[in-house]
């Protein structure tokens, strides 16, 4: 039975739309987990599709990339965001979310590049409060990151992935990918994430009035981040810094080699290189 994943984060939800809506395929079937434990399904085949982090796809090189869709910031994200106790020159010990694979990375290669600082890292449960009173600083993820913004106490220094990524290479931040195993029956699950993200995007009044309501955060800041500041279709920008993003994460050790990224296409197992 083909098994798809899914994340149940507000930036996901334009992606999942349809999915989550309508009937799938017959013999078809939706899953959910974190983000790590669905790179690990689709590494053991449990799954064939799901949006992961796309370093996810440099440590499973197996992984095709879905072409024209992604997750990703043209500048500030406002759910990928370091709260920090000190200023950033100054930290020595980020406790960073388990389920963090991307962010993590790219902090890494941030603090290095434009701040020549390399912090310790600590894996912690994902509770802001939590994990400032053991570390400098901590790496915040997803619903919780805009949440704990929103409320969060005076003082705290705030470090937006999104935009510190801008500003370092000049190219959006590609946070996540649909990523499909080498045996994902593609033409018919391909076409079902596109549509699925085409009426998501038309949706996301909707998707913003619902998802406000669950997450305790208002409308309009729902509404702008789903069509003002995600950026959901993949162009040559996302492309060309995804794979930036690899060979970066190889210059810091972070992989152990360039991955060759390769995008999935109807009716192939590979389609044209990224």
């Amino acid at each position: 039975m083909p098994t798809i994943g899914c994340l149940p984060y507000l930036n996901v939800k334009p992606l999942s739309y349809l999915l989550e809506r309508e009937p799938l395929p017959e013999g078809w079937d939706l899953t959910y987990a974190p983000p790590a434990r669905l790179a690990e399904m689709l590494r053991t085949g449990e799954i064939c599709a799901a949006p992961v982090s796309s370093f996810a796809c440099f440590e499973n090189p197996d992984l095709r990339i879905v072409p024209d869709i992604c997750i990703a910031s043209r500048g500030r994200v406002t759910s990928v965001l370091v709260f920090s106790n000190r200023p950033v020159e100054e930290i020595s010990t980020i406790a960073v979310d388990s389920g963090s694979l991307s962010g993590a990375a790219m902090l890494r290669i941030i603090l290095k590049e434009r701040y020549d600082i390399s912090p310790a890292f600590n894996m912690s449960d994902p509770d802001p409060d939590l994990m400032l009173r053991a570390n400098d600083a901590c790496l915040t993820l997803g619903n919780r990151a805009m949440q704990y913004d929103a409320k969060r106490s005076r003082g705290l220094r705030v470090l937006d992935l999104g935009e510190e990524w801008l500003d370092l290479t000049g190219l959006p931040a590609v946070f996540a990918v649909w990523a499909v195993t080498p045996d994902a029956p593609v033409q018919e699950l391909i076409p079902m994430l596109v549509r699925s993200k085409d009426a998501g995007i038309e949706a996301v009044d909707e998707i913003a009035l619902e998802e406000s309501l669950k997450l305790d955060l208002s409308y309009d800041v729902c509404r702008r981040y789903l069509s003002e500041v995600m950026v959901y279709d993949m162009g040559p920008d996302e492309l060309q810094s995804l794979n930036l993003f690899a060979q970066k994460a190889r210059l810091h050790g972070l992989i152990s080699g360039v991955p060759d990224l390769v995008l999935a296409a109807p009716g192939k197992s590979i389609g044209g290189r990224v």
